[in-house]
């Protein structure tokens, strides 16, 4: 039986051997694809035949296929450790091609968008397959969109304005040092091992863990604020003083093919029933033995004697497989293939990126899982998650790059999914109790 370890992940379905001559020639190979795409750009004619237009998608779509591809192994590289210099200059680098090359196909886009009329513009729609929902889309999009200078001299500095603020402040965050002392011996971690100790059973040890998490923040507020702050006023600069949305939360939720009023109505519902986390949250202090819960309380688990119980990296696997086989063995298999491939990063170490998350940067290609695996329960949940991302990927993957992502509310059903999975197998092997002790921590 195959036993999995925890360890890097492998990038060869991205890059083989990549050096500065392979990736050179793979840019250069995107570079032409683009400038040969160009030369369509005087005769575009909002009556171009069914079958032309076809055509001209599927050089969209190869040109995108082949940028995402050489971009995700720059992406992941950087998440490996963000604070190799060879690896954010190679980031830095594809990302300004990538830029370059948006603006180069921009015409098209930006024709589409504004210039073909509605009557042509259906009858292209009709004959576009599954390319339909993208044309439709992009046509939503038209009365939000500048002119083509314009789009592209904001993509070409997005590349060093508000996307170098985020690699800035990942690179900041994620080479931050913790230490703190519990039962009275001085330890030193990264976040994702002090996050573990929010979940203490004791009150000291979680207020202990709280305060080194912000006073490490506290120490660099004035840097990552400073950050955060001109983050949100390009979001608004754009946005709404040049594009025209009548909110900040509207980009999102256009970006997310979602109304407004959804949206809304989502957020008075939440908000009306308010009560319901209010008596959680009671019930949970007086469970606690206490008056009021603070901050540093709200993971804490039950006063219970249960110890919470710790996962080899193996065990989590399989659990996760065996929870997905049970409701499909498909999907499972789809997960397997994701282990097999050696395309998750699991092992905590120092520069890594923080947190998990599920990439997939091309559909034709097994998705990539990064978490940071310390054996708690969470972590058993969290590789669920990530791994109900990548089934959802790999069950589109037959759809084409410019359709195969999904929407936030989408995507996010994939994977909550997988862990409603992964909870009822647990259910199976645990006492009531128990089962109270995990939903706690959550």
């Amino acid at each position: 039986m195959v036993r999995h370890e925890l360890g890097k992940w492998n990038l060869d379905e991205l890059a083989k051997n990549p050096n500065r001559t392979i990736i050179d020639k793979k840019l250069a190979r995107i570079e032409s694809d683009s400038k040969r795409f160009e030369k369509i750009k005087k005769s575009l004619n909002p009556k171009i035949s069914s079958g032309k237009f076809l055509k001209l998608l599927h050089d969209v779509e190869n040109i995108a296929e082949k940028s995402s591809v050489i971009g995700g192994y720059a992406s992941l590289r950087y998440s490996e450790n963000t604070q190799s210099d060879e690896a954010t200059a190679l980031l830095t680098r594809i990302s300004k091609f990538g830029s370059d090359i948006e603006n180069r196909l921009l015409f098209f886009d930006l024709w589409w968008k504004r210039q073909v009329d509605e009557k042509n513009a259906k009858r292209l729609i009709k004959s576009a397959g599954q390319f339909s929902e993208y044309l439709r889309f992009k046509r939503l999009l038209a009365k939000y969109s500048l002119s083509e200078p314009e789009e592209k001299i904001i993509n070409t500095l997005d590349v060093t304005g508000a996307s170098a603020l985020v690699k800035l402040y990942d690179k900041i965050t994620n080479a931050y040092v913790y230490t703190i002392t519990v039962d009275g011996k001085k330890r030193t971690m990264n976040r994702e091992q002090l996050t573990t100790l929010v979940r203490s059973k004791k009150a000291k040890t979680r207020e202990a863990a709280y305060k080194s998490l912000f006073s490490k923040y506290g120490e660099n507020k004035g840097v990552t604020g400073e950050i955060y702050q001109n983050i949100v006023l390009n979001w608004r600069d754009e946005g709404i003083g040049m594009r025209g949305f009548s909110s900040p939360i509207m980009i999102r939720n256009i970006s997310n093919n979602i109304d407004n009023e959804t949206t809304k109505t989502l957020l008075d519902v939440c908000k009306k029933n308010s009560k319901i986390f209010q008596k959680y949250f009671l019930q949970k202090a007086k469970l606690l033995g206490m008056r009021k819960l603070r901050r540093y309380d709200l993971y804490a688990p039950s006063k219970s004697k249960i110890k919470e119980k710790n996962y080899s990296y193996d065990k989590s696997v399989k659990l996760v497989l065996e929870s997905l086989a049970k409701f499909s063995p498909v999907l499972s298999g789809y997960a397997n293939n994701v282990f097999r491939k050696k395309h998750v990063d699991s092992i905590i170490r120092p520069g890594k990126t923080v947190g998990a998350f599920c990439s997939t940067p091309s559909p034709k290609i097994t998705p990539y899982v990064l978490v940071n695996f310390t054996g708690k329960s969470r972590d058993v949940f969290t590789l669920a998650h990530e791994i109900g991302h990548a089934v959802h990927s790999i069950s589109a993957s037959g759809k084409s790059i410019l359709v195969s992502d999904a929407s936030l509310p989408l995507a996010e059903t994939a994977s909550t999914f997988s862990e409603m999975l992964l909870y009822d197998k647990l259910s199976e092997t645990v006492t009531k109790n128990e089962k109270r002790s995990c939903c706690r921590r959550k």
